[in-house]
């Protein structure tokens, strides 16, 4: 490749990472004059509209220096940070595949300059990664099944519970979603006749079933509702609770995303949210004295008996 080939390409890819263009700095660089840079700028406009790309090269003034402005498709150092807060925070991954990841999106950055400054943020965060206590890898299960979900297929698996005993189940997977560390397959049972949620880690072992098994349509399973109304992945009966609430409403809000506000004063709430009880009771019990259940009764029967245990281990 020519050397003003790779100049071009190079100043291109700058641009598409957000980062701004200055002639001088590219001239020095690459060792031409500054209307050198300038042609090649001309080309980058040049190409953007005859491929009707949704970019515009800018010239800011004060700092003589272009950016793009418009979609950009690549990855910036702020959306590459993001990503890996994201990973590290989940714990999802066991340390050579969190590892990996980290590392594969550092190599979209396109200046060495940035994949530095990345891995110094990131460096102690990363150095202390502490995974899940299961330490497997999760990379290609997660592929496995996401295909066997695209394919409607109907799957043999050996389950783990969380007291060690061992089965075997027949389903045919549905969605993969992820929830306070853990991925989960949820499922269509056969056995069962329900839907189930599997923790993918559980699942020592999997195979297509002998017998192809077909759903109808009131047992397809709907991810986005369940989000809505389901708590720690842990199922229960679909309920409607009232509730007074004293502590940030946003956090309120933000777990139980189909809630409505029923009353807002400036020290409490009284929300509304049809819910999963099972899971609904775990969140509300972890707030403490800022949750009081107001209906239904039999919900806030419920609560009442739960804290009266939690009580009595400390009596």
């Amino acid at each position: 490749m020519s050397s003003s080939a790779l100049r071009l390409l190079d100043l291109y890819q700058t641009l598409l990472a957000d980062a701004t263009v200055s002639k001088a700095t590219f001239a020095q660089k690459y060792e031409v004059n500054l209307r050198t840079i300038q042609r090649d700028l001309a080309d980058i406009r040049d190409f953007i509209t005859t491929n009707q790309l949704d970019l515009v090269l800018k010239y800011q003034a004060d700092t003589k220096e272009y950016h793009f402005e418009g979609s950009n498709m690549s990855f910036g150092k702020a959306d590459i940070l993001a990503l890996i807060k994201i990973l590290l925070a989940s714990r999802a991954f066991n340390s050579t595949e969190t590892t990996k990841m980290c590392r594969l999106l550092l190599a979209l950055l396109p200046t060495d300059e940035e994949k530095n400054e990345l891995t110094r943020i990131i460096k102690n965060e990363l150095s202390n990664y502490v995974p899940l206590q299961h330490k497997k890898a999760l990379l290609s299960p997660l592929w496995d099944f996401s295909r066997y979900i695209e394919r409607k297929q109907t799957l043999d698996i050996l389950y783990t519970n969380q007291q060690g005993e061992q089965f075997d189940r027949t389903i045919i997977p549905q969605a993969i979603i992820f929830s306070d560390y853990y991925f989960y397959i949820v499922s269509y049972d056969v056995k069962k006749e329900q839907a189930r949620f599997y923790r993918l880690d559980r699942i020592l072992s999997w195979e297509p079933a002998t017998t192809k098994i077909s759903l109808t349509h009131k047992d397809r399973f709907e991810d986005g509702l369940l989000r809505k109304h389901i708590q720690y992945m842990t199922p229960g009966n679909l309920i409607k609770i009232k509730f007074e609430f004293t502590g940030i409403l946003e956090a309120a809000l933000d777990r139980f995303p189909n809630s409505k506000v029923l009353t807002q004063k400036e020290n409490f709430a009284v929300l509304e949210v049809e819910t999963m009880d099972n899971g609904a009771m775990m969140w509300l019990l972890s707030q403490g004295a800022r949750v009081k259940v107001l209906a239904p009764q039999a919900f806030k029967a419920k609560m009442h008996q739960e804290i009266a245990k939690m009580l009595a281990n400390y009596q």
